[in-house]
């Protein structure tokens, strides 16, 4: 077993690491493909993929671990929800022209099943920590 001194000293080391990844090493990134080798955004696919996979594994880790137990629906979840919606009717608008219809509809279906599955497993990955610590009892 870990001293918590070690353990706080590792987590703020790969903090650090993670912080210098997300706001030095992604934009240089981004700017190389786009100013040196002209990429359009759409070529940009392995880093959203690596970021995407990224942010889902600490969000479920999160809610596995019951980070998420000691808030509102209106504090948690739905500023999660907000910014989801937001970010993807905006890449969905980046695309290119709207052609039909169906398109906007296929989206929003897929964007709220989506959206609503992701948030669903968290609730309950999150109940499930709440009732195996006992801080609520069973229903």
């Amino acid at each position: 077993m870990k001293d918590e001194r070690i353990q706080a000293t590792i987590n703020r080391n790969a903090t650090i690491g993670f912080l210098i990844c997300l706001y030095f090493l992604l934009p240089i990134s981004i700017l190389y493909r786009l100013l040196i080798l002209k990429q359009h955004v759409w070529e940009f696919w392995d880093i959203f993929a690596i970021w995407f996979f990224g942010i889902f594994f600490v969000f479920f880790a999160y809610a596995r671990k019951g980070v998420f137990a000691h808030h509102s629906f209106k504090r948690t979840w739905l500023p999660i929800c907000i910014a989801v919606i937001i970010v993807n009717f905006t890449l969905f608008l980046g695309m290119g022209p709207i052609h039909s219809v169906f398109e906007v509809g296929a989206f929003l279906i897929s964007l709220l099943s989506g959206t609503g599955l992701a948030i669903g497993i968290a609730y309950l990955l999150n109940r499930r920590w709440v009732r195996k610590e006992g801080i609520e009892d069973e229903k």
